[in-house]
């Protein structure tokens, strides 16, 4: 590269605020791009309770470690369906006011280069914009947003738009391109890039005691599968003494389901709730782990299981994303269906009865996980870069 391109990230969640998958692949990436000659921007979206929030008000800029990071807060409607009229939109305003954030940016800075991360709004918004300006334009799909928003009827039309206006568009597993190339084509222009890990210092070698401590991390919403890891730790309550830690966030739509589930399968006692856990703590907690259990119905390129398997912690994980990338069958982990309390639970048994396996397996994990270097992600990411610039 001869000079420094400006480059525009779009993101609904970015670090240090946000824990959680997908702020912490967004922040592997602008380091990427960094070390690939760009000149990062980031605008993370942040959605105030009231529809009163003025444009020229709405931003606040922070030097993040080099990187020129713009936090837009952004209006939303509030109003009742009685009270819609005709020409009520929900979430209009909210998605007005994110072009015309990202437009601003873009008149003062004029970037030649824009990268969204997740469909649905940002990938679809910023994707209008690009195209609009005759510039390019990468977006990544992370999960949630192939796996969850095209099956609602008013947001298909929009990630279809998103995937349609991107130059590229980057997949953190097979899966995800396979999904989103069944809404549109998109598999020419497509690449797959997995995520990467730094192991710790530190190998797993967690002795046995009486009590058998199963753990499982994350943002915990439908996605992440955690009522059928509950469900299996019912039924292995009844044979083993065992002790479910959970750590990281659950989503308000899930905490009546997690308590009916705890109520209905009588295991209280043995669930610690989940907790914050700081990014820096996660090797820490692992190390304490008998097993590590990812029981996700969708997932993209899970960080949380590739830490786990770093450390040389026994896994399970269910089948789905980029799961099996990480995963040899038997050999370096074991891998369940998804949605399936029962086949989770044998997993997890095996483990529980077969310690020296399980010791066996996991070190085998922390081998495999010296593939997927930052190294290796950082060149693909760059040549991913050298292409537009």
């Amino acid at each position: 590269m001869t000079k420094k391109n400006k480059l525009l990230i779009t993101t609904p969640e970015f670090p240090p605020k946000q824990w959680g998958g997908l702020s912490r692949t967004v922040e592997k990436v602008a380091f990427h791009a960094m070390k690939a000659g760009m000149n990062v921007h980031v605008a993370c979206f942040e959605i105030e309770p009231t529809s009163f929030v003025l444009l020229d008000e709405n931003v606040q800029i922070i030097d993040y470690q080099g990187i020129k990071l713009y936090r837009v807060k952004l209006g939303s409607e509030n109003f009742l369906d009685s009270e819609r009229a005709l020409w009520d939109c929900p979430h209009n305003l909210t998605l007005q006011m994110m072009y015309q954030s990202i437009e601003k940016l873009d008149f003062e800075e004029h970037f030649d280069l824009f990268h969204s991360f997740f469909l649905y709004p940002v990938g679809y918004v910023t994707g209008l914009l690009a195209k609009r300006r005759s510039r390019p334009s990468i977006t990544t799909i992370v999960g949630n947003d192939v796996k969850k928003y095209i099956f609602s009827p008013e947001k298909a039309a929009v990630c279809k738009s998103g995937l349609d206006n991107a130059n590229l568009v980057v997949a953190l597993s097979e899966d995800l391109m396979e999904m989103a190339d069944a809404l549109t084509p998109i598999r020419d222009k497509c690449r797959i890039i997995l995520n990467s890990v730094t192991p710790p210092q530190q190998v797993w070698n967690k002795q046995r005691d009486d009590e058998i401590r199963i753990g499982a991390a994350g943002i915990f919403k439908y996605a992440k599968g955690l009522p059928y890891l509950l469900k299996a730790m019912e039924k292995l309550s009844k044979k083993h003494k065992i002790r479910l830690s959970l750590k990281g966030q659950l989503r308000d739509s899930e905490i009546d389901i997690y308590h009916y589930m705890l109520n209905r399968s009588g295991i209280s006692d043995l669930v610690e709730a989940p907790a914050p856990l700081h990014h820096e703590k996660v090797f820490d907690w692992v190390m304490g782990l008998d097993i590590f259990c990812l029981p996700s119905l969708t997932e993209g390129c899970p960080n949380m299981l590739m830490e786990a398997m770093s450390c040389g912690a026994p896994c399970v994980a269910t089948l789905t994303g980029a799961c099996d990338k990480l995963i040899d069958h038997g050999m370096n982990g074991l891998l369940t269906a998804w949605g399936d309390s029962s086949a989770l639970a044998e997993s997890l048994e095996y483990f529980i009865t077969n310690q020296a396996k399980a010791r066996e397996m996991g070190a085998a994990a922390r081998l495999k996980m010296g593939m997927f270097s930052t190294g290796l992600e950082s060149r693909r990411w760059r040549d991913v870069y050298d292409y537009f610039c």
